[in-house]
């Protein structure tokens, strides 16, 4: 009781400051509009007929069924069918089916994307198609969450009891939304607030004989998860919704009777609020509000124990690593859509959206050596961000016997970054703060071209107050084309430039390992990496019951960001080592995905990604990034409410240093799930992770394999 008390008083005062705030205007990655149009140039119908189990898993007979919606290929709603970039999706049906309760397990789900543990911090980051976490934009609804080392985002740090689905795009983004998308993007978008609903689900956890606790059967981790949401006004203009979770991971040990410990301990704690307004009350009930406002509040709490060996000639010194992070989040933001006199058009109304937010992540950390206190750290991150984005009116005309028809929108986004770190209450950086501000504009034209041909083409234009200006361009298209038994086939190609802005660690950091015989410093002097991007796709239904996606992609990168580890200067006998443009690189492959109802109780997903990387400069793949990966997905339904998942997962070898040519194992794994629809409104499920208990060795600096070894889970949700 205590802790909800003082989770639920900053979230109370956060509403209250927000609801005396005006409003601002929610971007489309939050909100649906009114009207999506096809690749037929229509406006959609987003419903077809197929025939297979509903959400519960308690009914096999043809259902009409929503095709999804995705809104970070272009910025605007598409049916995934008609993006005209790949969208990879994860739909809330999947994420509940598997059981995955922060971004991290999520992502785990997708080809071609690859989770690696944060170096020195507890948990996840994510690499794909070559490119580091650095690389990779990660948004909630269209809004950034903060890095949490001032660079690669934490992806443990999310939990998933709000989410509806998650968007992944890859490749080069910059042209829709700037730097740090030059990799890719990963867009969660929530559930919107819309009948009254609620739930609760709880789990627990065992890793046999490595839980620190010593007792095979202890729950090492216990998770708990609630949502209550609903309209708070008789008219049902006003609607709420307010949810916590709850996870804590004791870690593993290999022999609790050593000090050192294979995985981090961890606690997290996550409660958020969020509150919709939609005023004009003949929109209540349609699907597409044409105005609608919200504020949201989000605070976060982690507390991460690490304990590790350090070698002190001669013996091995016991270290732990005691870290509290707190996070707090707000955001505000609407849509509005009004009429557009004197225009004569399929859709003659204007859509006005944006939102705002401020994030504040702070982290105080202290280690401990031998027993004795050795450094106390403090970082404080903050971002403040606003955008506005304007859809115009959708015009039509014909030409050539063929109608065409342009979707045009533009923007503008203001971002401030700034950070603060101390090490025993002296500054870590350059100066006790250090900041950047940045102002953006984009446009966008989405054109179609009579019934089978889609072109979209963007470009971005950044004035940064350190790098000054740069232009990111980005062309998509897409052409349809129905074979003589009517079956659809889907081609995308699509070329773009990325970019990325040194951050602000890279450039005023410094890493002071005197004692240890060098120092790690930031450069002012970094200019922003850049990257083209090739993206190619095919895709068709090879019959009623296959579904196939092919997916290539080059990426030409230039100016990567590294530390110069092979020409340190020397200082009074410590080597200085530099963050500095050395590295170009060019990263190639593709991946081919399967989806196969083989009846209507059984449905098989398969997935190879290959990846190849080549580092210019060294001659040498990049590290951590191996060339293979695969993916077997098994969903069978064995009665109206037993449903059995199996999922094998392989990756191959891995370069981990290209100065000695050590490279990490190839390993696979197997997971198991049993999900059982006690009544209508619970479900109880069952599963084993690692089913074979595939372990990297803690003896082995190189071996990155997972760290975790075989988990027994048992959980329950209560819905209604």
């Amino acid at each position: 009781m205590r802790y909800q008390v003082n989770i639920l008083m900053p979230v109370t005062r956060y509403l209250v400051l927000l609801t005396t705030t005006t409003y601002c205007w929610q971007a489309y990655a939050q909100v649906a509009v009114p009207t999506i149009i096809d690749a037929n140039n229509r406006v959609t119908d987003t419903t077809k007929t197929q025939t297979f189990s509903d959400t519960t898993g308690n009914a096999f007979i043809p259902s009409t069924t929503v095709e999804p919606i995705v809104v970070t290929a272009t910025r605007s709603q598409k049916l995934l069918g008609d993006a005209p970039v790949t969208v990879h999706l994860l739909d809330q049906q999947t994420l509940t089916q598997n059981r995955v309760h922060t971004l991290k397990e999520a992502l785990e789900l997708l080809p071609n994307v690859y989770l690696h543990p944060v170096h020195g911090k507890t948990g996840y980051e994510i690499s794909m198609q070559g490119f580091s976490s650095d690389q990779v934009l990660v948004l909630i609804d269209g809004l950034p969450i903060t890095a949490s080392t001032g660079s690669t985002v934490n992806l443990n740090q999310y939990l998933n009891v709000d989410v509806e689905q998650i968007e992944v795009i890859q490749g080069a983004a910059s042209a829709q939304y700037g730097s740090a998308a030059m990799g890719g993007v990963i867009n969660v978008i929530t559930k919107s607030i819309d009948k009254p609903r609620a739930t609760f689900s709880t789990e627990v956890g065992s890793n046999g004989k490595q839980n620190p606790s010593g007792k095979v059967f202890d729950s090492n981790t216990r998770f708990v998860e609630t949502s209550i949401a609903g309209a708070v006004s008789p008219d049902k203009r006003l609607k709420a919704r307010i949810s916590g979770s709850y996870l804590n991971d004791a870690g593993l040990s290999l022999d609790t009777d050593k000090w050192s410990r294979l995985k981090d301990a961890s606690k997290q704690q996550q409660i958020n609020a969020k509150v919709s307004f939609t005023p004009n009350i003949n929109d209540v009930d349609s699907r597409y509000p044409s105005h609608q406002y919200w504020l949201e509040a989000n605070h976060y709490e982690e507390d991460d124990v690490s304990r590790f060996l350090y070698y002190a000639p001669p013996r091995y010194l016991p270290q732990q690593k005691d870290e509290h992070i707190r996070k707090q989040r707000l955001s505000i933001g609407g849509h509005s859509k009004f009429a557009a006199p004197f225009i004569s058009s399929t859709d003659n109304t204007y859509q006005l959206s944006g939102s705002a937010m401020y994030e504040n992540y702070d982290s105080d950390s202290n280690t401990t050596s031998n027993g004795f206190h050795a450094s106390d750290r403090n970082t404080t991150i903050t971002t403040s961000l606003a955008q506005l984005q304007l859809d115009l009116p959708i015009v039509e005309y014909s030409s050539d016997e063929h109608i065409q028809t342009h979707a045009a929108q533009l923007g503008i986004q203001w971002q401030q970054d700034e950070l603060s770190q101390h090490k025993n209450q002296r500054s870590e950086l350059t100066s006790d703060q250090v900041s950047r501000e940045v102002i953006e504009a984009y446009a966008q034209d989405d054109w179609f071209i009579g019934d089978n041909w889609e072109l979209v083409a963007g470009v971005r234009y950044q004035k940064d107050t350190d790098f000054g200006d740069h232009i990111a361009p980005k062309v998509a298209i897409k052409y349809d084309h129905y074979d003589n038994n009517a079956r659809k086939h889907i081609f995308r190609a699509s070329v773009g430039s990325g970019y990325r802005v040194p951050n602000l660690k890279e450039r005023y950091f410094v890493f002071d390992h005197s004692n240890l015989g060098y120092k790690v410093m930031g450069n002012p002097k970094l200019v922003p990496e850049t990257s083209t991007s090739y993206q190619v796709g095919y895709q068709t239904d090879l019959n009623s019951n296959t579904t196939i996606a092919i997916n290539g992609f080059y990426n030409d990168i230039k100016d990567l960001i590294q530390t110069d580890n092979n020409h340190p200067r020397q200082q009074g006998g410590i080597n200085i080592y530099q963050y500095k443009n050395v590295d170009s690189a060019k990263t190639y492959g593709g991946d081919i995905q399967i989806d196969w109802r083989i009846n209507p109780k059984a449905n098989l997903n398969m997935s190879y990604a290959y990846t190849q990387t080549h580092n210019n400069v060294t001659d040498t793949p990049l590290t951590y990034q191996p060339n293979h990966k695969v993916t077997a997905a098994l969903n069978y339904q064995l009665t109206e409410q037993l449903q059995l998942i199996q999922r094998a997962n392989y990756e191959s070898k891995q370069l981990v240093s290209s100065r000695q040519q050590h490279y990490s194992p190839a390993w696979w794994t197997w997971d198991s799930k049993l999900n059982y629809a006690a009544t209508p409104n619970l479900d109880l499920y069952a599963g084993i992770n690692n089913l074979f208990d595939v372990q990297r060795k803690l003896s082995d600096a190189n071996d990155q394999r997972p760290i975790d070894n075989r988990q027994w889970l048992l959980g329950a949700s209560l819905h209604w």
